[in-house]
């Protein structure tokens, strides 16, 4: 119930903030995102015996904040994030191994939930309006349809395990069918917001988007099994964390993006 009642009101939330809202206040809801998913990977790395930087909460915040601010690149936020990262070993840590393991994780904290979580902010700040918001609905509708379709075919006619050892429930045919109910949803939607899309160019969306979502569910499972942790976190109640519920989507957003940039 708990579940239902969360989807019942950050649904209808999301899409009054991308529909109606500003686009600073799309970025202030992202910037949120990404430093409670900095905080999540720093309770799984805790869990593991090592710990992420504080300083970390910084460079998360310039990393997205690049895919913002104009005046801001990509580049600056990369080199600072560098320096502020490594200052920050330099001043407060002594040498070990542990620590060492820590700096890196934090490197990679800063990147895998700034610059993911960045690309879904570039997506919508695309002009021309209302362009940006249909693509950021976009990307989570195909994303999130591709997951209830995979969930659903495989608890019907799931039989061959597709990883085991990262999630023993996903299976082939689940694959197959989120895939399927993920390239429907991009051609839907294309139809109705992007008709200049040749079809053919919203399947082969659909598909990539479907897939590297997958990719992504994956890859925050094999955090989760190293960790030796169910969930990121409890925050959203019935769901887990929040890495627990974006981990497909920062897979698939920066793809999106980049092809999307490639075509215009």
């Amino acid at each position: 119930m708990s579940r239902l009642l969360t989807a019942a009101v950050a649904v209808p939330l999301l899409l009054a903030i991308l529909l109606l809202g500003p686009d600073w206040l799309f970025f202030a809801l992202a910037l949120v995102v990404a430093l409670l998913s900095y905080w999540e990977l720093g309770a799984l790395m805790k869990s593991s015996g090592q710990n992420l930087l504080g300083a970390g909460y910084l460079t998360v915040l310039l990393v997205t904040s690049a895919f913002y601010f104009e005046p801001l690149t990509l580049t600056h936020a990369t080199l600072a994030s560098i320096l502020v990262i490594g200052g920050a070993v330099v001043f407060q840590w002594s040498p070990s191994r542990d620590r060492l393991v820590g700096a890196m994780g934090t490197f990679f904290a800063t990147f895998y939930v700034g610059a993911l979580m960045g690309s879904i902010v570039a997506l919508r700040t695309l002009d021309p309006e209302p362009a940006g918001r249909h693509w950021v609905i976009f990307l989570l509708a195909v994303v999130f349809v591709g997951d209830a379709g995979a969930f659903y075919s495989g608890r019907s006619l799931g039989r061959h395990a597709l990883a085991p050892r990262l999630s023993p429930k996903k299976t082939v045919e689940g694959l197959v069918g989120g895939i399927v109910a993920s390239i429907a949803a991009a051609v839907a939607l294309a139809e109705l917001w992007f008709p200049e899309l040749q079809t053919s160019a919203a399947i082969g969306l659909g598909l990539m988007l479907g897939l590297l979502g997958v990719l992504g569910d994956l890859f925050e499972s094999f955090l989760k099994r190293s960790a030796g942790v169910k969930d990121t976190s409890a925050l959203i109640p019935g769901h887990g964390g929040i890495l627990d519920r974006i981990d497909s989507v920062l897979f698939a957003a920066p793809a999106l993006l980049l092809c999307l940039l490639w075509m215009a």
